[in-house]
């Protein structure tokens, strides 16, 4: 298989991946303990890997790495890997006894604070071991430049069966052996032979990128008129007040999980003609105003949340790679009581739905303006200078909501009992709350920078109160909160 360049906003994940700020996605996936499976958890671990790798042939992206062009003068290409091999992606963690949620749930904060090897193709499954039930929980993260939300559940779930005794599919395509890997000279020459071939033509490039990204992000936060349009009808770039919620994120992390019928989620939107994310935004409004007040901490405007909208065409949803936009959004913080916030986000959603408006693709504009090389530049700025404490918030919280397998899943002869989900902390966005719908059931997934969110089990408890109201009832949330 050929050099693939990576899309515009595909690069930017790239260029700005850091070592504090990681820009991978992941999900858990917690697996029932059945007596009748191996019990030595060597000859496990083997089963496992073994499952993985028989199903890896028909997803040839996760055997293919990314090579970045030198000076970033061009955008990472995706090329096979010659020297992939899986033990490198699908390795053994233990569990600190007892082996409860609370140690799971550290070693998952751990193991998504740490990034990536650029040197290999960006994925991991960790098979956790040392759980007090005995069984066993899988890990796995890909990095963002590779899968959005949707695309990265539908990949993982094709390493999976429908069934405890599932043969793995036949293999889609030949595993051949991959080409040496092009010399930089060689990515220079593909990605930026014109720029080689004009003297000046580098600067030139890097100023145009600058001229273009100044004047995205001015048509986006509203310092150039509209020509005659309509104004947007969301918040602008600079509309989210500053808490100590966001700001330059460490590397240290917090991860609280809770579990909802989703079913029941949807029968509470249904009178107000609202969504999932309708719901989400409700609970998580709340639960972000009360958290504030406990902390002493007052803001003078509304908290805003940046919610990933899913562009993809129907039937693309196996194809790796980000087909995202993105809106933000006001959580409307100012209605107390969540019935009414709740029927107000549902009608505001609605609106915008009805007039079909499209929310302002800023990340893709944004990204194409600025190109790799300026995304590397400013990223590297940033960093050294810790200016992202001095940066305006583009949003307070990420919100994102992805659809799951509606059905069961089973790895190695065990059915996925829970999958839980986690979004990156991208720049200076120290708290992701994602919502994954899987076999019945919705879960929240609540990655935070440990720096910032010092409380994220406090967060996750108001959480859980702002939807018990909402839903009236809490068939699932009992366990959860014994734990």
């Amino acid at each position: 298989m050929t050099a693939e360049a990576l899309t515009a906003l595909d690069s930017v994940f790239v260029t700005m991946d850091s070592a504090n700020a990681p820009l991978h996605i992941g999900i858990v996936l917690e697996l029932e303990h059945r007596a009748s499976t191996t019990a030595d958890p060597i000859d496990r671990f083997a089963e496992i890997r073994q499952h993985i790798e028989d199903r890896l042939g028909n997803v040839a992206v996760l055997r293919r790495r990314i090579l970045r062009v030198p000076f970033d003068l061009g955008p990472p290409v995706l090329v096979d890997d010659p020297d992939f091999d899986i033990d490198f992606h699908v390795v053994r963690r233990a569990v600190p006894s007892p082996g409860g949620p609370r140690e799971l749930e550290a070693l998952i904060a751990r193991v998504m604070a740490r990034s990536l090897a650029p040197d290999r193709p960006l994925w991991e499954i960790s098979v956790l071991e040392g759980m007090a039930n005995g069984g066993h929980a899988l890990l796995a993260k890909v990095h963002h430049s590779l899968a959005d939300g949707v695309s990265g559940v539908t990949v993982f779930a094709g390493l999976f069966d429908l069934g405890p005794d599932a043969v793995a599919p036949p293999q889609s395509e030949a595993v051949e052996d991959a080409p040496p890997l092009p010399s930089p000279i060689e990515l220079l020459a593909r990605s930026s032979s014109e720029l080689l071939r004009r003297p000046g033509a580098i600067l030139e490039a890097l100023g145009s990128s600058l001229e273009r990204l100044a004047g995205k992000v001015d048509e986006f936060t509203g310092a150039t008129e509209s020509s005659g349009e309509e104004a947007p009808s969301g918040p602008t770039l600079l509309d989210a007040p500053r808490t100590n919620l966001s700001g330059t994120v460490s590397y240290a992390r917090k991860f609280e999980r809770f579990c909802l019928d989703l079913t029941d989620v949807k029968e509470a939107t249904r009178p107000y003609g609202g969504t999932v994310t309708d719901f989400a935004m409700t609970v998580v409004g709340g639960a972000l105003r009360e958290l504030l007040e406990q902390r002493g901490e007052s803001v003078d405007r509304d908290l805003i949340c940046f919610t990933p909208v899913n562009i993809r065409v129907p039937g693309t949803e196996g194809e790796l790679g980000n087909m995202i936009s993105g809106k933000l959004d006001p959580l409307l913080i100012e209605i107390s009581d969540p019935f009414e916030r709740l029927a107000a986000l549902s009608e505001r959603g609605r609106e915008i739905r009805s007039a079909g408006e499209r929310p302002a693709d800023f990340i893709n504009e944004l990204a194409e303006a600025a190109g790799p090389a300026v995304a590397s530049f400013a990223g590297r700025v940033i960093s050294a200078f810790d200016l992202f404490e001095l940066l305006p918030n583009v949003a307070n919280v990420i919100i994102s909501s992805v659809q799951g397998p509606p059905m069961p899943l089973w790895c190695a002869g065990e059915q996925i009992v829970r999958a839980s989900p986690m979004g990156p902390l991208m720049f200076n966005q120290a708290l992701n709350i994602t919502l994954l719908g899987y076999a019945g059931t919705l879960e929240f997934g609540i990655l935070a920078c440990a720096k910032k969110v010092p409380d994220a089990e406090l967060l996750c408890e108001l959480l859980q109160r702002e939807a018990v109201i909402l839903l009236g009832r809490d068939p699932f949330l009992s366990d959860v909160l014994e734990d």
